[in-house]
């Protein structure tokens, strides 16, 4: 049976790859620019920088759940919210920064593996609002839990870091959370998986467990998204129920729509123009919003892939010729 399964997931429609990865000396280039950046750019600059990489960290991690796994949730804003509320409260405890990001991830692990299940048996739409539905009672929670939560006030806390090493950390995470993730779109789970976007039907006929790779899917995208709370937590140094209303979940859909799914880089880049232009554009009026829809709208007509899928299309002809 597994002997077959590449044959099958490949009668699916698959083809293996998804938007082209980025070249092996471009990433290198990029990393290699990321490292050294603390060294020409400071203050609020440098507060943008280690902004988006946590931003880019959740849009890459929910891509895998709205590009590869076919599911559009709304209350994936909830894990960001746990893991910045973890990162406080065992911060104040004193706990060592790898034990408060990893904890932060399993608990937004945790979240979703109790509230995913009824979500993914209701399936559709269905699935979309039960997230919602789960995220907003999060959030009710963390205004009444005020022995906790701080109530409405939230918790203030400092991660002992300096900026240039809370930014040098965050970019580690946001590559180890590309290359992992790029690894699991590219191995079988990840062909599998893409299968079942393509042709659930067909794949569950095929005899693949179709709930099984969804809900794992789910649980890896919530430990990232866990992940770049707890680090956003500790960059701004507070976290509160706003940080868990379902506007949020709306900002990263947006990312994710802006740089292109499917594509893992293409939310990173997403991320990165949505945090520039709120900075750059909210300083001379608060339309600013208006510049990212006329943004997506031009996208939209012009191909559904993003920015990503625009890039590629432009290098293409060259590649032909």
């Amino acid at each position: 049976m597994s002997n077959a399964a590449p044959a099958t997931t490949a009668g699916l429609g698959h083809s293996g790859e998804g938007r082209p990865p980025l070249p092996y000396p471009v990433l290198l280039a990029l990393l290699a620019a990321a490292l050294i950046a603390p060294l020409f750019i400071h203050g609020y600059t440098l507060y943008l920088a280690t902004e988006a990489l946590c931003w880019a960290i959740a849009a890459a991690a929910l891509d895998l759940l709205i590009g590869y796994a076919g599911l559009t949730p709304l209350g994936h804003i909830a894990m960001w919210g746990l893991g910045g509320y973890t990162a406080a409260v065992l911060t104040k405890l004193g706990l060592p920064l790898p034990l408060v990001l990893a904890a932060s991830a399993v608990l937004a692990t945790a979240y979703s593996a109790l509230t995913a299940p009824l979500a993914l048996r209701a399936g559709g739409i269905f699935f979309l609002m039960i997230t919602l539905a789960f995220s907003q009672m999060l959030q009710v929670v963390a205004e009444k839990w005020t022995a906790v939560t701080g109530g409405t006030d939230g918790l203030t806390f400092k991660s002992g870091l300096s900026d240039t090493a809370l930014y040098l950390v965050t970019l580690v995470c946001a590559a180890l959370t590309l290359f992992l993730l790029s690894r699991i779109v590219r191995s079988p789970y990840g062909r599998i998986l893409e299968a079942v976007r393509q042709n659930e039907p067909r794949a569950r006929a095929l005899g693949y467990a179709v709930f099984a790779y969804k809900y794992g899917a789910v649980l890896i995208a919530s430990a990232f998204i866990g992940l770049a709370g707890a680090l956003g937590a500790m960059h701004r140094g507070i976290v509160t129920p706003s940080d868990l209303f379902w506007l949020q979940s709306a900002v990263l859909l947006i990312m994710v729509l802006l740089g292109g799914a499917r594509s893992l880089w293409g939310p990173v880049i997403g991320a990165l123009l949505y945090t520039s232009l709120q900075a750059v554009v909210s300083s001379h009026t608060d339309l600013w919003a208006g510049f990212v829809g006329l943004i997506l709208m031009a996208l939209v007509l012009t191909g559904r892939g993003g920015l990503w899928s625009l890039l590629h299309r432009k290098q293409t002809p060259r590649k032909q010729a």
